[in-house]
């Protein structure tokens, strides 16, 4: 036989395992009790990458909805103001023009009056 031949048949002859080596298989086969996951794997969680869209979208909406509703409640009354604008305007130059009538016609009345 060759020195080949001799060398595999020592490495894979037969051998009985160490004591307890049975018993020490089967406890890591069987684990330990699953462990209470932490505050920290729960956040971990939200970052895997499917649920990361959605918190960010939750995250994005629950800005954007309030944010929107004060911008339209802003417009709502920047526009009363101009309309409110608007109208005082308006009856200032009615005022003004009613105003200008009755001077014109006390000028009338002083020229008339002294005429007489």
């Amino acid at each position: 036989m060759s020195y080949l031949e001799d060398d595999l048949k020592m490495a894979l002859r037969r051998t009985e395992p160490p004591e307890g080596f049975a018993d020490r298989v089967l406890a890591r086969a069987n684990g330990p009790a699953p462990a209470e996951p932490s505050w920290w794997e729960y956040l971990l969680v939200l970052v895997r990458p499917p649920r990361v869209q959605w918190v960010a979208l939750s995250l994005i909406l629950s800005v954007m909805i309030p944010a929107a509703g004060v911008y339209r409640k802003e417009r709502q009354e920047r526009a009363e103001g101009e309309r409110a604008k608007e109208q005082l305007v308006f009856a200032v130059h009615v005022a003004g023009n009613k105003l200008h009538r009755v001077q014109q016609k006390v000028l009338e009345m002083g020229r008339m009056d002294t005429r007489l």
